[in-house]
């Protein structure tokens, strides 16, 4: 579907250079990524991972120096800056292959440790002299890679791309955790690592050859060379932004590189979890990776990096700080220690991918070397040097405990504690970095609590397949009843569909969304939309109903529109927003507009506005249609501006609340409020208010369904009685009474407005 997408386009992208593919063609390249990062990733499973670790721990090698061990390999990423000019003299694409093919050779001298069995000594100098050379080699291959990947990776699409690569590694992961449990828990002795290390190490070589498929990565003419790439680092060094990344980067990448080392050593020694079972449920880590990389990359794409990686580092903290309490005697342990890996997994790489692709989009092309090549060597001195710190300070803690008071804590815990400090320092810096166009992380989240959020992402990937016009205008209608704002990329992407219908449904669609800066972009886009007047008129109602206060200039351009349906509109949707800048333009347009409509319209605005001043005007527009009222239209119209006249008085609720049961069952609300308004009247204050009192409740009595002439009657007889009160609204009361007092047979509507409103004055005292 991307590449129909793209077929045939060369979108403009700051990363390309002219000479470079388009998009198209990186896409149908794009394979090859696939297979390089699932060969790479398996070679690195089978080599230098969990297997390494077990197999040096079985030969027993000290905890700080499996920590040099396994640190050595970010360590040697400090070296990155040093190889620019060897990279930029024969590119990316032919050192980064190269050296991959390289790295995996020095592996072989895994196999030389074992004869060295009763030194340990010398098995770690072996295994660190291979590592040391795996990781120079591994340096220099990614140094090349990482800006390389910034080419031959389509910017549009970065987030999806992260995901897929995550997700295509995943079952052969799995395959081969489960071939690596196998085999280790099923045979004896230290040379049962040694099959697993020779196909790693062919896996890794098969890798390599994927590289060549990729397009770009040749020596760039204009680029610096020599020495003068080295000098080219102060332009990263010298832009503060990127070195906040650096360190957000850094110390995301050191808590990382510590628990795929320790991590396992604690389940070995606190929990008593076999070698072959962590080898297992380390598999869940890429498991847990697949899945938060590709909603990671998913949620990028949509809203930024910035909000996605702080939620992720997030709930890291949680889990960091609930670790310390996990014990070999808790229920359901392998299931903990499964969900522990997956989660690792999913945050960490999940993390870590919305990192990286931050990297790519805001790094310079022109100057792409220099700054991911100082960012490669930054995580290497966290995750290299402070990692062989952290396995020093475990093997201190393990051995003598830290004691804080009456307090003992060992040494995993004193480590997961400062895992989570590290993590909380690089969540905010990374939110402290410049992001265009970025969702912040209060409305990202906010997302999630608007509407329906899983009838959202099912929604969403419905729209991704093929769909008829009447499904999608289908899925558009659903979107707004689900009214979750995940949904809006996709509405928003309706208002191009070539089907009128699908177009309308998601104007209105994104009307019932909460209030959203983008969404409200998009409305007003479609108000240009000259010739197409339900469009046009779906767009002011929708902005009205999100309460797009901003949008109040654009809205009130309509108020002189020759249409009088987007005059109405405007009107109402103005009203909607409250904006008062337009507040005069309406008084004047419910006089003297020449379509009822209008008029009616701007009844409706100014009970929206609650203002008092209209209110002579509204009774005007209201006689005007009660004079109307054996029509058919008379009824409805005069109900309008009553609505808005309640509005103003302040009773809209128990008007239309009394309203709707009396119109459902003539004659069961307003006989009870004429009762209620004569049990109101003061007692003893003399024979005219009890002759009123009277009249009202025998009006009451006798009204049932018939006329309203009398009761009518018997309520403007009671303005003196509203008179003598000094209430905020009486003078409005009174205002009311006296523009309809001359009303033979009023409405029943109105009998219900003027007993809310005198009931409300009465009741006041």
């Amino acid at each position: 579907m991307i590449a129909k997408a793209l077929r045939g386009r060369n979108i403009p992208d700051r990363t390309m250079a002219s000479a470079e593919l388009s998009d198209y063609d990186k896409l149908k390249r794009i394979p090859f990524l696939y297979g390089y990062s699932v060969l790479t990733a398996t070679a690195v499973m089978c080599t230098v991972g969990a297997p390494l670790v077990l197999f040096a721990a079985e030969l027993g090698v000290d905890k700080d120096r499996i920590g040099l061990i396994g640190g050595i390999l970010p360590f040697f990423q400090v070296l990155g800056v040093a190889f620019l000019p060897l990279i930029m003299r024969f590119g990316a694409r032919n050192v980064a292959a190269s050296a991959l093919i390289a790295r995996y050779l020095f592996v072989l001298l895994f196999l030389l440790a074992p004869m060295f069995a009763n030194s340990p000594d010398t098995v770690f100098a072996l295994l660190f002299a291979a590592m040391a050379a795996y990781g120079l080699c591994r340096t220099l291959s990614e140094a090349a890679a990482v800006p390389w990947s910034q080419e031959f990776m389509p910017k549009l699409i970065r987030g999806q791309i992260t995901g897929r690569l995550a997700l295509a590694y995943l079952p052969v992961a799995l395959i081969v955790s489960f071939l690596i449990q196998l085999w280790l828990d099923g045979h004896q002795g230290i040379e049962r690592f040694f099959p697993v290390f020779v196909v790693g190490i062919v896996i890794g070589i098969l890798g390599a050859l994927s590289l060549y498929g990729l397009g770009g990565g040749r020596p760039r003419p204009d680029a610096r060379k020599g020495l003068d790439s080295i000098r080219a680092l102060s332009d990263p060094i010298r832009d503060g932004n990127f070195r906040a990344f650096l360190f957000s980067s850094g110390t995301q990448y050191l808590v990382f590189s510590a628990l795929n080392i320790f991590l396992l050593l604690f389940f070995r020694e606190r929990l008593g979890i076999s070698s072959g079972q962590l080898v297992l449920m380390s598999a869940l880590i890429p498991v847990g990776g697949a899945a938060g990389s590709m909603a990671a990359g998913w949620f990028v794409d949509r809203y930024g990096t910035r909000a996605i990686r702080v939620t992720l580092q997030s709930l890291q903290v949680l889990l960091m700080l609930a670790l310390p309490f996990a014990h070999k005697d808790m229920p359901g342990l392998e299931l903990a220690v499964g969900a522990t890996f997956f989660a690792i997994g999913m945050l960490l790489q999940g993390s870590m991918a919305a990192g990286n692709i931050y990297m790519l989009n805001y790094v310079p092309p022109e100057r792409r070397e220099s700054y991911m090549a100082l960012a490669y060597s930054s995580d290497g001195i966290f995750g290299g040097g402070l990692t062989f710190l952290a396995g020093v300070l475990l093997q201190q803690l393990e051995a003598n405990g830290l004691v804080i008071g009456t307090a003992h804590f060992g040494g995993y815990e004193v480590f997961f504690v400062i895992c989570a400090l590290l993590i909380v320092a690089s969540a905010v810096s990374f939110a402290m970095l410049t992001e265009d166009g970025a969702t912040g992380v209060r409305d990202f989240l906010g997302q999630f609590y608007s509407g329906n959020p899983l009838r959202a992402f099912w929604g969403i990937n419905r729209v991704g397949s093929l769909t008829s016009e009447e499904r999608r205008r289908d899925l558009a209608y659903g979107f707004g009843g689900i009214g979750s704002t995940l949904a809006k990329e996709e509405l928003i992407a309706s208002l191009a569909d070539p089907s009128f219908d699908v177009r309308h449904e998601a104007i209105r669609a994104l009307g019932r969304l909460p209030h959203n800066a983008t969404v409200v972009r998009a409305l007003e886009s479609m108000l240009d939309y000259d010739g197409l007047i339900e469009l046009q008129y779906a767009a002011l109602d929708s902005l009205g109903q999100i309460g797009a206060r901003q949008s109040g200039p654009k809205l009130a351009r309509f108020l002189d529109d020759p249409n009088p349906l987007l005059r109405a509109r405007a009107m109402r949707s103005l009203g909607d927003i409250r904006d008062h800048n337009y507040l005069r333009d309406i008084r004047l347009l419910l006089v003297r507009d020449k379509e009822v409509d209008c008029r009616l319209a701007a009844a409706s605005a100014l009970g929206k506005f609650q203002d008092r001043e209209s209110l002579g005007n509204l009774l005007l527009v209201y006689r005007e249609q009660a004079t109307d009222e054996l029509s058919m239209a008379g009824e409805p119209r005069s109900k309008v501006v009553l609505l808005a006249i309640s509005k103003v008085l302040g009773i809209e609720a128990r008007f239309s609340r009394n309203w709707r049961r009396e119109e459902k069952l003539s004659g069961y609300r307003l006989p009870e409020l004429l009762a209620r308004i004569a049990t109101s009247l003061p007692r003893h204050a003399g024979e005219m208010v009890e002759q009123r009192r009277r009249n009202l409740l025998r009006a009451a009595s006798e009204l049932g369904t018939g006329s309203t002439s009398e009761s009518f009657t018997a309520l403007q007889a009671l303005r003196p009685d509203i008179a003598a009160h000094n209430h905020a609204d009486t003078a409005l009361v009174l205002q009311l009474m006296d523009a309809t007092a001359d009303i033979m047979e009023p409405h029943r509507a109105l009998m219900i407005l003027l007993c809310v409103a005198i009931e409300k004055v009465l009741r006041a005292a």
